[in-house]
């Protein structure tokens, strides 16, 4: 009885072909799939610290989170309306206008408003909660 031994098979060289390709895809779909914006600042500060807080009032009280609209010093307005609404206040001689943030309003919606308000109107603006 002859057995033979098993043939003893030559294994080829590991081909890195369609590794590189799978990485070079990899990494086209990351770069093209990650965004490359700038985030701009928004500059919030608070008031001076000599200022009491029993000091002056307002001129306009502005709240943003009612679905409805802004509300300026208790007038629900349209946002543009709104923008509008201040620009005439601060040529009646309003100067200082503060922010008010309550109910659901989110991070994204402050920033915006307080970008529209200081694009639009030269109010000193205020955050208060």
């Amino acid at each position: 009885m002859r057995i033979d031994a098993a043939a003893v098979r030559k294994r080829k060289p590991l081909s890195l072909t369609s590794l590189i390709d799978v990485i070079f895809l990899l990494l086209l779909f990351f770069m093209l799939t990650s965004t490359f914006t700038r985030f701009a600042r928004v500059e919030i500060s608070g008031g001076p610290a000599s200022v009491s807080a029993g000091g002056k009032p307002p001129d306009v009280l502005i709240r943003v989170d009612d679905p409805a609209g802004w509300r300026v010093n208790g007038q629900t307005l349209a946002e543009e309306a709104a923008i509008v609404e201040l620009a005439r206040l601060k040529e009646a001689g309003a100067e200082t206008a503060v922010l008010l943030v309550r109910g659901e309003l989110t991070s994204q919606q402050l920033v915006e408003a307080v970008e529209n308000i200081r694009r639009n109107t030269e109010l000193n603006l205020s955050v208060a909660r």
